[in-house]
């Protein structure tokens, strides 16, 4: 009798263990399951963390991370919570077993469709799992909502009676759970259905399925139903392992036990972290990833991953350069010789990413002719202001441009030449005459003023003297005795006219002929105190002829960095006189220091001219002669 008791309490307890699942209790773990570089050098990545239960680390902050770049440690930038949807498949391996009726007629694989059916039906419309089911002659559906799952698994009828128990179910459970994806960071699992298998070899059998499932990151949840005196079996202790192994659990099941939510296997699987982190690579290539994870249990170390990306340093370019700049006195002031404008000049670039990777930039700098001149180290970058001020003489200059990303990459620009001009106005009497005319003249005028005052006061004195003087020599007339007689002779006429003309100023030509050639204009070169310089006079002997440093624009070239491709043109009209005309030069054209239009201005001989720093008079071979005076014989 105390023998029998003894077996029924071994045996009540037994099968209370037995119907208690087991769940795994491994060492935790982190994986990096992507990276994505396509927005380098921002590199984002797929996460998983695990504790030693088995269940996801949540309530991970950025700080708690350090990602390790080919072993340099960098900071995460932001740290997201993901939902991400689980890759499973549920395996029924068929026996006997499964279809043993309870008393009210109800089969343990009935009892187990019912616990699936109200999973699938908990499951909301927007549920993304990815559900395949397969039993031992294949695939019955793959990659399936959870309802068409449901539906499959209720349609599923299998004589239970003539199959016999193996590992082939999970190996067809295995190729179909390590299939691509249908989204990246997807977790497997497989749910194995089972009853005990009658191999005495059992435990080195379910080993290599062991070492795939390790490897492919699947975990076994295992529903072992059979009788409960199987529960202790080598059978069972060999999927027992198969699920502690995998991280999943193992729960027996003879028909009367309560099975186990499978909400509690598969939440854990849903959950992620999606990280980024601003990358230092600065060289194209492979490069390798790794992440730390402080966690309350200690420091979790994820394997490294690889990634690629094409690295080339910024390209900066000049926007529309300037090719010329002119300094000049102020158009208001053209006489100012303490002012020249622009003091300065305005240039812009814009950087280029040529590996297609955009990126902050550190730095701009220029340089001019390999000097710095300018630099940005903060916003705005592609601005230079180039101070020219400090230019009192022209001439060619090379720019470039050198610019740095936030990887320490730089490169310099094509060079860009710029010519500077710099036209300082005349320093002579009579640049101080046009500049100042106004206030000389005003002088002149108030001089002249003076001495006419001067000069009426000084003959009211005077002609009262002679009023005097001439009523004495009235009277000496009125005495006829005393009246003089005229009797001049030819001869003494023409010696008094004579007399007369050698009294008055003699006028002479106040042009000469020009040297002997067949020009009827020419251009006179001058230095600049006014003298005629030794350079050859430029004969004008077309209609039209043109000025300027370009020979293809331009008849006549004239050497200097002040003189533009097209500078001016001097234009015979039709009565013969000679007009000038400015094309629009950056030093400009003046005749006697009056700017010249593009309307132009009649020429006169004498006049002149500046092009640009030259000077030059202009002369007609046939002088205008001066006005000569005239004596009248009316003596």
């Amino acid at each position: 009798m105390l023998r029998r008791l003894l077996a029924a309490f071994l045996s009540g307890c037994l099968l209370a263990a037995s119907s208690t699942f087991a769940r795994a209790q491994t060492g935790a773990y982190a994986e990096v399951v992507s990276v994505d570089a396509q927005n380098f050098p921002q590199i984002s990545a797929q996460l998983n963390v695990f504790n030693t239960s088995g269940g996801f680390e949540s309530n991970l902050t950025a700080s708690d991370l350090t990602v390790y770049e080919d072993d340099q440690p960098l900071p995460v930038d932001t740290l997201t919570q993901l939902n991400i949807p689980a890759q499973i498949v549920a395996a029924v391996n068929p026996a006997p077993a499964l279809d043993k009726r309870d008393s009210n007629g109800v089969a343990r694989f009935a009892r187990v469709v019912e616990a699936l059916g109200a999973w699938a039906n908990a499951q909301s419309a927007d549920a993304n799992d990815d559900l395949s089911l397969v039993s031992l002659s294949g695939v019955l559906i793959s990659h399936a909502s959870a309802q068409d799952w449901f539906v499959s698994l209720s349609a599923f009828k299998p004589d239970f009676r003539k199959s016999t128990s193996n590992l082939q179910t999970l190996s067809i459970a295995l190729d179909t759970v390590t299939m691509p994806p249908s989204q990246a960071g997807m977790k497997r699992a497989i749910l194995f259905i089972t009853p005990h298998l009658d191999d005495p070899n059992i435990d080195n059998a379910i080993t290599p399925f062991i070492q795939r499932a390790v490897e492919s990151k699947t975990r076994v949840f295992v529903w072992f139903v059979d009788a409960p005196d199987q529960f202790v079996s080598a059978s069972a202790n060999a999927f027992k392992s198969l699920a502690l192994q995998t991280n999943g659990s193992f729960a027996a099941f003879s028909g009367v036990e309560t099975l186990p939510d499978l909400e509690e296997y598969f939440a854990p699987l849903r959950r992620g972290y999606s990280l980024t982190y601003a990358s230092a690579a600065n060289v194209s290539g492979e490069h390798r990833v790794g992440v730390s994870v402080k966690t309350a249990q200690g420091e979790i170390s994820a394997p490294e991953r690889t990634f690629s990306v094409n690295v080339q340093p910024p390209n900066p370019i000049f926007v529309s350069p300037p090719l010329q700049i002119a300094r000049k006195p102020p158009a208001d002031d053209p006489y100012n010789a303490d002012v020249l404008v622009p003091a300065q000049a305005t240039l812009r670039i814009i950087v280029e990413f040529p590996d297609g990777h955009p990126r902050d930039i550190a730095r701009t700098t220029l340089y001019v002719d390999g000097v710095k001149t300018a630099e940005n180290v903060k916003a705005p970058f592609d601005t230079f202001t180039w101070n020219l001020s400090a230019y009192q003489e022209g001439g060619r200059f090379l720019l470039t441009i050198e610019a740095e990303d936030s990887l320490g990459l730089r490169k310099t620009s094509m060079e860009a030449p710029v010519t500077l001009t710099v036209t300082h106005p005349p320093r002579n009497l009579q640049a101080l005459y046009a500049r100042y005319g106004a206030y000389l003249t005003t002088g002149a005028l108030a001089l002249v003023g003076l001495i006419v005052i001067g000069a009426l006061l000084w003959s009211v004195r005077g002609g009262l003297t002679r009023k005097k003087r001439g009523a004495s020599k009235r009277a000496a007339y009125d005495d006829p005795l005393t009246q003089p007689v005229a009797a001049l002779s030819n001869a003494t006429d023409s010696a008094a006219k004579r007399m007369i003309m050698s009294r008055l100023p003699v006028f002479k030509w106040q042009n000469q002929p020009l040297a002997d050639d067949s020009a009827p204009a020419r251009l006179v070169r001058l230095t600049n105190a006014g003298e005629p310089a030794s350079a050859a006079p430029i004969p004008i002997l077309e209609k039209e002829t043109t000025f300027g440093s370009d020979p293809v624009q331009s008849l006549r070239v004239l050497d200097d960095a002040t003189i533009s491709p097209l500078h001016a043109r001097i234009r015979l009209s039709e009565d013969g006189t000679y007009a000038i005309y400015d094309h629009g030069s950056i030093a400009g054209t003046w005749v006697n220091y009056d700017p010249v239009s593009r309307e132009g201005r009649r020429l006169t001989h004498g006049d002149q001219i500046h092009f640009g720093g030259l000077v030059y008079r202009f002369e007609l071979r046939q002088a205008p002669l001066a006005q000569t005076p005239r004596v009248s014989n009316n003596l």
